[in-house]
Parts: structure tokens; C-alpha cells; sequence
């Protein structure tokens, strides 16, 4: 009813003014001094050990760290007596008010499951690799606050991001169990690809590092896509508008089908055969995705198709998530999802190229 087509994403580009894109520099991000080693002899009193170096949560990253931590936001139950909590990564276009206020986190809450969500620049529509390091800081900082490893559910292109600290940060592959990418675009998306065909006027800059055949997106996959120790499921919808082609799993871009991570690529009609879902409604109060990602987070390993459908009818005759305002999700849907993307697209920065890849990668 509240479906989104592709020829409003193109007009919504048209509104875009040309201009000049990419995010400002960054400076080195200061590193804490090493303490002194304190020397005690035979005879002399026990000395009193020097309090332990802070946390190197910002190692290999450029933005300061007073930055990346009031990006973060987190829910009232997160703290050291958490266990398992989940990390919220915004589509592109979007932030968490508009995409997350009234979706997965009362939805998450109503579970009493405890969550952080990121607010990337330029409502993650600007360079990726200066966005990837917020959700490294965010990844770092929660383990060592539950010390218990987490679940990362990531959103169209913040489903992409999100394996970007795992690839090239690998310190954050010990502090993850489960990544869970919602109608993500894993293989890159054709229709940025599109959009900026014409360079002249510039484009999104995310967008041109996420489309096919990208030097983002080649680096991104080179050597395997997922890793030991981690359990991947991606949820995709085969009536996605937005990430096509999607049909299945063997050829569709939001699959995950190498490296040797556990993983589990999911369609919404694999568990509910006439889910209609498009590509804005699975990445906001669609219930089957939703229900998908709380199976991969509760239990070990991937999430199961069979046990999903155990919830049987009823979870297909759900309009909303759990947690969803029935009554006022059209108007949020309408006025912070579809309208912040309109509103993004046409006024976020623009690149007329893809940005340079940081030295740190190797392929």
C-alpha cells in the first residue's frame, strides 16, 4: 500500500543540485601514551600498580573519539549487566530517528533487548570508509562494555558497511557473533549505478561506492565475504525495487556466498509465500525480516527458515513488527522514512567520483 518505486528515487535525483562531494578531512586521531613500567626492589614497600591503559577504541581510525561516541545512542537497559546486545545500522539516506525511532528499537524494547544505533554523516550517504569508522568505534565500545560478543543488524547499505570493520579492522571479528543485513546489496546496486552515469552532475557520494563494480565494493568481497566465528543471515525480499536483482539466492545481490562465516540467506517468502514486501517497507516495520533477525540473535548459528515458519499464520497476517504504533506507522513511514529519503538524496552532498581507496587496503 505504501510501496516506493524506483522512478521516485530517479526523481528524486533530478532535484539534486550539482555540487561538489566527499566528506572534509580528517585529521590523525591522537593514540594514549604508553604508562611508564614502575620498578619495586626486594626492600622497598609494595608499590601501587598504574591504572591500565584505556581501551584503544579509535586504533586506525581518523575521526576523534568524542565524535564517533556522540554518535551513538543506546537503549536504557545497555550497561555491563546486558549480556547479548544489538547494533543498529541506518540504510542509506537515513538516521536513526527516521528509519529506527519507530521500527526496530520499540520493537526491540517490547523484547527487552538491549541496543545501540549509529548516526553515520550525512545521513550515511557520504564516504564509506569515514562512515565505517563510526561503526567500528560503536562495535569496539559496546564489547567492552557488555563484554559479551553482539549482534549486528545493518539495513540496505548499512547491511554493506557493516562488514567493512570486519574485512579491515579484524580486532572487531572477536566481538561479533551474529550480522544480520536487511535487503542489503552485498554485490553492489545497479541503480546508483545509473544515477550517476552522468558525472558532471554528481551523485550521492555512498552511492558511488556501492555500485557495481565499485572499487569499494571489489575490496570489500575480495578473499571471501564472511568470516569464521561470525553467523550471517541476510533477509532479501523478491519483490525488492530497490537491491535487483533479487530472485534468489544463487544470483541475487543481497546474498552472502563465500568465505567461512556460517550463513543463512533468508527471502521474506521463504517464510510467508505472499509477502509483497518492497525494498523500503523490509528495512522498516515489515514483521517477517523483523521475525527472521530475532531468530538469528536468539539462538546459535544463522537463522533457520524452518524455525521461523513455526510461528506459523500468524506472523504472515502481521501488518507491523511487534512494537510498531499500527495506528501511526503510515504516517511514519510517510513523513520520516520515505520523506527523509526524498529530502537526502536531494540534498546531501554529491561526488562527481568514487573516492580514493585509504591506504590500509589491500587486494
Amino acid at each position: 500500500m505504501y510501496k516506493m518505486s524506483l522512478t521516485l528515487a530517479a526523481a528524486a535525483l533530478l532535484l539534486a543540485a550539482c555540487g561538489g562531494g566527499g566528506d572534509a578531512t580528517l585529521g590523525a586521531t591522537e593514540q594514549p601514551q604508553a604508562l611508564a613500567a614502575t620498578t619495586v626492589t626486594p626492600t622497598a614497600a609494595p608499590s601501587v600498580a598504574p591504572p591500565a591503559a584505556a581501551p584503544a577504541f579509535t586504533d586506525g581510525l581518523l575521526n576523534p573519539e568524542a565524535k564517533l561516541a556522540a554518535a551513538m545512542t543506546c537503549s536504557p537497559n545497555f550497561g555491563p549487566d546486558a549480556g547479548k546486545a544489538v547494533l543498529l545500522i541506518p540504510a542509506a539516506t537515513m538516521d536513526v530517528e527516521s528509519e529506527l525511532s519507530w521500527t526496530y528499537i520499540p520493537a526491540l524494547n517490547k523484547l527487552n533487548m538491549p541496543w545501540c544505533a549509529v548516526d553515520l554523516p550525512f545521513k550515511n550517504t557520504g564516504e564509506l570508509q569515514n562512515a565505517s569508522e563510526y561503526v567500528t568505534y560503536a562495535i569496539r565500545k559496546m564489547f567492552s562494555v557488555t563484554k559479551t560478543k553482539l549482534g549486528v543488524i545493518g539495513f540496505s547499505q548499512g547491511g554493506v558497511l557493516g562488514r567493512w570493520p570486519l574485512k579491515y579492522f579484524p580486532d572487531t571479528r572477536a566481538m561479533v557473533e551474529d550480522y544480520i543485513g536487511v535487503a542489503a546489496s552485498h554485490h553492489g546496486l545497479i541503480e546508483t549505478n545509473l544515477l550517476c552515469a552522468v558525472p558532471v552532475l554528481g551523485c550521492i557520494t555512498s552511492f558511488t561506492q556501492i555500485s557495481i563494480g565499485s572499487k569499494w565494493i571489489d575490496a570489500l568481497n575480495a578473499g571471501g565475504e564472511t568470516f569464521e566465528g561470525i553467523d550471517y543471515t541476510q533477509v532479501y525480499t523478491r519483490t525488492d525495487d530497490v537491491a535487483i536483482p533479487n530472485f534468489d539466492e544463487a544470483r541475487g545481490v543481497s546474498s552472502l556466498r563465500t568465505g567461512n562465516g556460517k550463513k543463512e540467506n533468508i527471502a521474506t517468502q521463504d517464510i510467508c509465500l505472499l509477502n509483497l514486501a518492497d525494498h523500503f517497507q523490509a528495512i522498516s516495520y515489515d514483521p517477517v525480516p523483523f521475525a527472521i533477525a530475532v531468530d538469528a540473535l536468539k539462538n546459535d548459528g544463522p537463522a533457520s527458515p524452518a524455525r521461523v515458519r513455526q510461528q506459523g499464520l500468524g506472523l504472515c497476517l502481521q501488518l507491523v513488527a511487534p512494537g510498531v504504533d499500527l495506528l501511526a506507522f503510515p504516517v511514519n513511514f510517510a513523513t520520516k522514512t520515505m520523506l527523509t529519503f526524498v529530502t537526502s538524496v536531494a540534498l546531501m552532498p554529491k561526488a562527481t567520483k568514487e573516492p580514493p581507496l585509504r591506504e590500509y587496503v589491500k587486494f
